[in-house]
């Protein structure tokens, strides 16, 4: 039987808290198994009902398909330093393939991947750097970026062609991922009010500087919708669910990011989507069958099918699935043409005519300190191999995986 653990690492020490699915007491306090697949998270942890979740999700059902053990890692507060601490305890746990979850780990990754080079390192959302954003995979070590200035395109689209014209995005951390969301966002709305030709947009953007879901959250969604937006874009983890809450007591809509958020409330009326398990599930199959595709990074997009909306569960009163499969065709054969960056301008010149963009503090977060875009992550999506995942090398695109 698999066991689950989490384990919690703080700054100054590593502590172990153990939790099995069933069993006493005495079981849990046992020495932990040793754990083939290692996740490691911020403190939001896998619970987040977003980006965690479905990496979680993943490595759980492929590691109980193939008789793999697998354990999580929760970081407090996310630094490089409780990073590496948590990949050294994983170490000792005889850790094969140690996942990193999300843009806080660039660095950790980095470092881990020279100091560690009997492990496997994977980078979900960002690619490994040093501290002067020199950007590189060595050859034990992977990253993965996903299109979400394409998933975030679908949603303001499809907002507005709904009927919604007060909108608002609120990131959570501005890192390079969320903010290609917010991005995408915008310029998808106006495509919308220019293909409308009629009727006025306006879109308050900011970003909350956290990932997690808060009183203060709440009680500034409950602002803006008081204010008259319509429908908010939560894309920050786990702060959805302060959004979703805001908006049952407010009446209003909301829309979720990375993975089907319905089931938070009824309030959601989509989700801006990126296959993580997918993704996850792709370079577990390489690495099980000896094959594991370092010094490459993974794209996906919508080309194979690596991103997203939400239409199964949608509660869309006039966007439809015809509507949404037009756009996605259009967007696979590269029609439409979208930008995942904006050059270090204001998010506000992707706005079209009839579309006004407020941006409510820093457009880098609330210290104005948010992650620079990577030249590797301003690349040009590969479009990969749909069965395995399109492991595409950073130097001449040959790391597909076979």
């Amino acid at each position: 039987m698999n066991k689950r653990f989490w384990i919690i690492v703080s700054m100054l020490a590593v502590s172990l808290l153990l939790f099995t699915g069933c069993g006493s007491q005495e079981e849990a306090q046992e020495e932990p198994e040793t754990s083939e697949i290692i996740l490691i998270t911020d403190q939001t942890g896998v619970e987040d009902g977003s980006f965690h979740k479905a990496a979680w999700d993943a490595i759980t059902a492929f590691g109980d398909e193939n008789g793999m053990t697998y354990q999580t890692y929760r970081t407090e507060g996310g630094s490089e330093s409780a990073c590496l601490d948590a990949v050294r305890e994983a170490k000792n746990q005889g850790a094969k393939i140690i996942f990193l979850a999300g843009s806080q780990f660039e660095t950790a990754a980095h470092t881990a991947q020279d100091r560690y080079k009997d492990l496997y390192f994977v980078l979900l959302d960002a690619v490994p750097r040093d501290d002067d954003y020199n950007y590189e995979t060595a050859a034990n070590s992977t990253g993965v970026l996903f299109a979400e200035e394409q998933a975030g395109y679908l949603a303001g689209y499809a907002a507005v062609m709904d009927g919604y014209r007060n909108l608002g995005f609120l990131g959570g951390e501005a890192f390079p991922s969320v903010k290609r969301y917010g991005y995408g966002f915008v310029q998808g709305a106006s495509a919308a009010v220019k293909e409308r030709g009629s009727g006025n947009v306006n879109i308050t953007y900011s970003y909350s500087g956290t990932f997690t879901a808060s009183y203060k959250i709440l009680e500034d969604s409950r602002k803006w919708y008081q204010d008259g937006t319509e429908v908010i874009f939560a894309c920050g983890g786990s702060i959805g669910e302060a959004v979703a809450k805001a908006a049952d007591k407010e009446g209003a809509k909301m829309i979720g990011v990375d993975t089907d958020q319905s089931a938070l409330s009824e309030s959601v009326i989509t989700s801006a989507k990126k296959d993580i398990g997918k993704a996850v599930t792709d370079i577990l199959k390489n690495y099980h069958r000896n094959n594991f595709q370092g010094g490459s990074i993974y794209n996906y997009s919508a080309e194979n099918d690596g991103i997203g909306l939400e239409m199964t569960n949608a509660r869309f009163t006039q966007f439809d699935q015809t509507a949404y499969d037009k756009l996605m065709k259009d967007m696979k054969s590269g029609k439409l043409a979208i930008k995942k960056d904006i050059g270090g301008d204001s998010v506000t010149t992707l706005a079209g005519e009839g579309v006004k963009v407020t941006v409510i503090g820093s457009e880098e977060g609330p210290t104005g300190e948010g992650d620079k875009d990577s030249d590797a992550e301003n690349e040009e999506d590969g479009e990969g191999d749909q069965e395995d995942g399109g492991a595409e090398n950073e130097e001449d695109g040959d790391g597909e995986a076979e």
